[in-house]
């Protein structure tokens, strides 16, 4: 797999309409089998810079993506589509960040998401700067510590990923099915003890780090509301 993640600029209040068309997009997009959208959210304002996005998108590989790209760039495979919809788009966004994302082994796909029937109101988001050169060994360090941690305490990854074209960079994203889950954990996090370590690990091994949490639109499949709306 690999997957494209969005970090979009909203203008104004624009968030809702902004994340409706994302999913509008992304049945077209389905459909064409140019990307399929794993997730889209914004972000809690009191918890990062706000209003913004998040798109996570996932295609199946360097290939797949190639042929995304040409549907963008090449003037005889151009998506006729994509024009009329970024024109439409630009009355809510202004601009963003994006990046291109290799899932660890043990990260899980969104069809075996959908499989696990996931459902939840919060998502927190990390991204990550490892130590030179410690980048693999800090996605396997997620695996062995963290994500017992988050079994414990009944959060679901969502994703686990390197970002190829950023140094050592690492994106951690993992679910709540409420914000008492979320909150809960995070009240925690200073006097547990598996925490603690993880948090040691963390100062061992990583440069800087950043997090938010982030709130999924109605139209996600793990949005508890999400059967109620389609």
């Amino acid at each position: 797999m690999l997957y494209l993640h969005e970090m979009i600029d909203i203008v104004g209040e624009g968030s809702p309409a902004y994340m409706d068309t994302a999913v509008e997009r992304s049945r077209h997009s389905e459909s064409q089998g140019i990307s399929r959208l794993f997730g889209v959210w914004r972000v809690i304002g009191s918890t990062n810079r706000w209003p913004r996005v998040v798109n996570l998108w996932e295609m199946d590989s360097w290939e797949h993506w190639a042929a995304t790209l040409e549907r963008q760039f090449l003037p005889d495979k151009q998506d006729a589509a994509l024009a009329p919809w970024w024109k439409q788009a630009l009355q809510w966004r202004s601009g963003g960040f994006d990046r291109i994302l290799e899932p660890a082994p043990y990260s899980p796909s969104r069809d075996a998401l959908r499989a696990s029937g996931l459902k939840s109101w919060v998502t927190e988001q990390t991204i990550l700067r490892t130590q030179p050169g410690m980048r693999a060994d800090f996605l396997l360090a997620v695996e062995k510590h963290l994500l017992p941690i988050l079994s414990k305490e009944k959060l679901s990854l969502l994703g686990a990923h390197s970002a190829p074209m950023r140094s050592d960079e690492v994106v951690l994203l993992w679910c709540a099915s409420d914000f008492a889950a979320l909150c809960a954990s995070a009240a925690g996090r200073g006097t547990d003890r598996a925490w603690q370590d993880w948090q040691q690990l963390l100062a061992m091994t990583c440069l800087e780090s950043e997090t938010m949490w982030l709130v999924p639109s109605a139209k996600c499949f793990f949005h508890p509301l999400f059967k109620a709306q389609e």
